[in-house]
């Protein structure tokens, strides 16, 4: 769009209204226009709900069906994930149940009567999301499923998200077993205050130790690899949680950087969830005029695999 002003008309106005007037009757007539012609364009995703958040200060930079109740899949974890941080010794061995042994998948492949550290079944549920090693932590601390999902609706309510509720560790199919983008969002930012939390999510590979009940000694090592597909592949993602049932779709909650700005991205129901994710990240930056970066590029084989 061209603005063209004349001279005589620029001299008018300045004795009319002196410099300051001219300078505010410019703004007002070019910055709307700029505006107008460069509009941040609103991303267009197949989520049923979303939501950026900067990270920093909470601010809600975009929402789609913000506090719609969905079913959050495997991003119920990051929950399980900071309770498990805020009560249990990293060191701890836990022993596991024949019931959290047999969760179905998807699973690190945990056997009853192993022992596991508290800190190896972190990394096997938020890499791999191996729902046998959310029971497990679930049932130590709080001695039963059920028992440890009255400890979520507290933490979470206490986090102020309060259109959530959770029945389970892990985010396996349950109808009363609910949250929201925004509370996601929320549950996440807390998280990712605790410098632990903040290293796992970042990991893209790691191996497990897992013990045996025979002889002292006997143990075994488990590879786990990251399912979040921006690690690697999106400059500054700074880590996140996947989550897919059939009825659930595919879900998110991560957090990425660029500059000096953190914005945390949540989705809730969506069939294609990375480009979905990385056009509202882009979006959230560019309402800081950030430019985007140059892609990183990564073999074949460097690629994530896709999540449960």
């Amino acid at each position: 769009m061209l603005i063209r002003i004349s001279l005589h008309c620029l001299a008018q106005a300045w004795h009319r209204v002196g410099p300051r007037g001219l300078l505010f009757a410019l703004a007002t007539a070019i910055i709307p226009a700029v505006l107008h012609a460069n509009p941040i364009n609103p991303p267009l995703i197949s989520a049923r709900a979303a939501v950026i958040m900067d990270a920093v200060t909470g601010e809600i930079l975009f929402a789609k069906a913000l506090h719609q109740r969905l079913p959050p899949a495997s991003t119920t974890k990051v929950l399980t994930t900071l309770i498990a941080l805020e009560r249990l010794d990293l060191n701890a061995k836990i022993r596991v149940s024949p019931s959290a042994a047999d969760t179905v998948p998807s699973r690190i492949g945990l056997q009853a009567g192993e022992s596991v550290s508290v800190q190896d079944l972190l990394y096997g549920m938020m890499l791999k999301s191996g729902n046998d090693a959310s029971e497990a932590i679930a049932e130590a601390i709080g001695g039963s499923i059920a028992g440890f999902a009255r400890l979520m609706n507290d933490r979470a309510w206490q986090l102020e998200a309060r259109n959530s509720h959770f029945n389970n560790p892990h985010g396996l199919p349950d109808d009363s077993h609910h949250s929201t983008a925004y509370d996601l969002a929320l549950i996440f930012r807390h998280a990712m205050r605790n410098p632990l939390f903040a290293e796992i999510v970042q990991t893209r590979n790691a191996l497990l130790r897992i013990e045996s009940t025979g002889s002292p000694g006997d143990w075994r090592t488990v590879p786990v690899r990251n399912s979040n597909q921006l690690l690697g592949s999106y400059e500054g993602a700074r880590g996140g949680k996947t989550g897919y049932t059939i009825k659930a779709r595919r879900c998110f909650v991560g957090e990425a950087s660029r500059g000096q700005n953190h914005l945390i991205v949540a989705i809730l129901g969506s069939t294609n969830p990375w480009p979905d994710v990385e056009q509202l990240f882009e979006y959230g930056f560019a309402l800081f005029n950030l430019a985007i970066p140059a892609k990183i590029v990564t073999s074949p084989t460097a690629q994530i695999l896709s999540a449960h």
